[in-house]
């Protein structure tokens, strides 16, 4: 139940509190300011006991630091008074009650809530350091605080990139111009920040700039970290050298209409993320759902180009009209939508409209009852179809042979599943195995439904947290998935996988040649399918299948991100890993490892400490969710269980070298 009046929690400067009716909190002790803040960064998930005491009282023994640990928890809560009920017990985890709770960094990241460009910009600027003047006096602490402090700042860095790119879109030149130079004042050697900059001064007419401040930054690089700039850089720089296309505010300036022009034999069409009618932001990944099973379906036309999901889902809070926006994504035809779902009915909007002209060529409105949801869906994909130019031909006419459920909360199990399964952590993965169980309880024939359960087993074994015999579960429910389902890509490139976490190379090789071959604009299936690649040891073929489904999908998944890093990694390409990592694409221990190694292979040493630090935290919280005790912070305590993912042993060993470069102890 949310509280009417919430608590004021500031974590940026100085840590302070302020009573729902305006009496701020007075903390008896410093540790216990620390222990509300680790509380509250901890997220959702909430902070173990243990992790606590640690962190806090690392000089006391264990039973010591756990009745220090139980005292400073009552001073907190007694400081809190009517507010003390904030801080939640579940288990060995303390969580916030973060719908009682105003928290001032919650203003940062991809959760932030709607506030205008510049209001973020000038929000942005301004941000003071985390947890500021805070000091515990114990080691530990001060590690898990430099590592959330560089957290804290990717998350600033992130969005000020956004901004950056949102008022290049609105040919706002100088705000743009702002964020960028304010990006280089956090970190100079940001080689992204560095192409803003590029790309603005270009838009403005000021191609000597450009060239000049080209140079600065290749000398600075030279210089301080024995590198040249990247090839997208390289290849930016040469374009303004040469005025291709004129002045242009993109990096890659002309990737959208190069798209179209490909598949210019083919209608072209983005399906923009179906608008929640519903008044419960909850029912978000309801409507997100339905827009995703209508690309897939429409995805399955081979004589259709189809825009991938995150590009078009990149226009949701976008302003913006049909025709800038299939201009944007190079299409010929734009659809969107509305859901609005009361009780056990459900009401579905769709129009499609001519990009070219704005007009609309077609639109239908469906009053059906829950559990015609999928005929509803079928009935949207095949209308759309038909009106589009170079009708579908009969060898492609019939819908693929996908089996949905037919049980409506079994569908909701999964969409939910799905949501928590993309993040590819090992909290979110546990939670999403429950509701895919759940879902399967309802409806033992869902086919997309075992595909994601095989998963989890799957992100558990790269994690080194599968239970015993996961890998065998994994690819018993894979072959049950696809025996219902052979059409299916994601279907069968999780079969792949389930061939891996057995060691079973040859099989999954032949799997993935196989699925790669079928898939016709899936690019997050594509960008899997090369993933599995590098885990093989095919490393060209990988970067090769990758880019060709970042191509597909240039506003692609973080996880996709997760993928080119690694890529890049294994290339040798090192500063790219860390401008691919830093941000949405750290989502789990491995992703940091990769980032350790590869400040460490740059010769980085202060920020592989860092990222050393971070790299730690994360991976213990890892075991702690699912009560593994590790005794030591060493590479095969650590990192050893990464060491089954790859065909070739040397590939870990590259892995593990730069961690041992960063100071972590074999």
């Amino acid at each position: 139940m949310t509280r009417r009046n919430r608590l004021h929690l500031r974590l940026l400067g100085p840590l302070s509190a302020t009573s729902g009716d305006g009496t701020p909190v007075s903390f008896p002790t410093q540790k216990s300011q620390a222990l509300l803040a680790m509380i509250a960064l901890a997220g959702p998930g909430g902070l173990h006991r243990d992790t606590a005491a640690d962190l806090l009282w690392s000089r006391s023994g264990q039973t010591q630091a756990r009745t220090n640990l139980r005292q400073s928890l009552a001073s907190l809560r007694r400081a809190l008074g009517a507010d003390a009920d904030v801080i939640e017990t579940r288990g060995p985890m303390l969580g916030l009650r973060f719908d009682a709770v105003d928290l001032d960094i919650d203003a940062l990241g991809k959760d932030a809530p709607p506030r205008t460009v510049g209001q973020r910009l000038d929000h942005l600027a301004a941000a003071p350091t985390l947890l500021s003047g805070l000091s515990v006096n114990e080691p530990p602490f001060e590690d898990w605080l430099t590592a959330e402090r560089a957290r804290v700042a990717a998350l600033v860095t992130s969005e000020l990139a956004q901004i950056a790119e949102a008022l290049i879109g609105t040919e706002n030149l100088s705000g743009a111009s702002t964020a960028a130079r304010k990006l280089l004042e956090l970190d100079e050697f940001n080689e992204a920040a560095h192409r803003l900059v590029l790309r603005i001064l270009h838009a403005q007419g000021e191609t000597a700039s450009a060239l000049r401040h080209y140079e600065a930054m290749r000398d600075l690089f030279s210089d301080e970290l024995g590198i040249q700039p990247g090839p997208a850089t390289t290849a930016l720089i040469g374009r303004i050298r040469t005025g291709a296309d004129g002045p242009s505010t993109s990096d890659t300036p002309a990737r959208p209409m190069v798209e179209a022009a490909k598949h210019r034999d083919k209608p072209s069409v983005a399906v923009l993320p179906f608008t929640n009618m519903s008044g419960d932001p909850e029912q978000d990944y309801f409507s997100d759902g339905i827009t995703e099973d209508i690309i897939t379906g429409l995805s399955r036309f081979r004589t259709l180009f189809v825009v991938a999901r995150h590009s078009s889902f990149a226009f949701r809070d976008e302003n913006l009209g049909v025709r800038e926006i299939g201009q944007r994504l190079g299409v010929q035809y734009v659809v969107e939508g509305s859901v609005r779902r009361a009780g056990s009915k459900v009401r579905i909007s769709a129009q499609l409209a001519d990009a070219l002209t704005g007009n609309h060529v077609w639109a239908e409105r469906y009053d059906r009852e829950l559990d015609d949801i999928f005929a509803v869906q079928d009935e949207v994909t095949r209308s759309i179809v038909a009106v589009l130019p170079g009708r579908v031909q009969e060898d492609v006419a019939e819908r693929a042979s996908r089996m949905p459920t037919e049980n409506m909360k079994a569908y909701e199990y999964m969409l939910r599943g799905k949501s928590l399964r993309d993040g590819l952590n090992a909290e979110d993965t546990a939670e999403a195995r429950e509701l895919f169980n759940k879902a399967l309880e309802l409806d033992p024939r869902y086919a997309r439904a075992y595909m994601y359960l095989a998963d989890t087993y799957v992100v558990d074994g790269w994690l080194g947290l599968a239970e015993e015999g996961a890998s065998g579960k994994s690819l018993a429910l894979s072959r049950k998935g696809a025996g219902l389902d052979n059409t299916d890509v994601y279907i069968q490139d999780q079969l792949g996988y389930a061939f891996l976490c057995e060691g079973l190379w040859d099989e999954a090789e032949v799997q993935f040649d196989k699925t790669l071959s079928k898939i016709v604009n899936e690019a997050e299936s594509m960008a899997w399918c090369g993933y599995a690649f590098l885990l093989l040891g095919r490393r060209e073929k990988a970067r090769e299948v990758v880019l060709e489904a970042i191509r597909l999908d240039p506003m692609h998944s973080p996880s996709i991100d997760w993928i080119l890093g690694q890529i890049h990694f294994f290339a040798g390409d090192y500063g790219e890993v860390v401008q691919v990592l830093i941000g949405e694409a750290l989502l789990n221990s491995l992703a940091h490892a990769f980032l350790v190694s590869a400040y460490a292979h740059l010769g980085q040493t202060g920020e592989a400490g860092t990222a050393l630090a971070e790299f730690i935290r994360m991976r213990r919280r890892e075991f702690a969710s699912r009560n593994i005790a590790i005794e030591n912070d060493t590479v095969e305590s650590l990192a050893g269980a990464y060491r089954a993912m790859w065909r070739d042993p040397s590939d870990w060993e590259h892995l593990v070298g730069g961690l041992r470069k960063a100071g972590l102890p074999d």
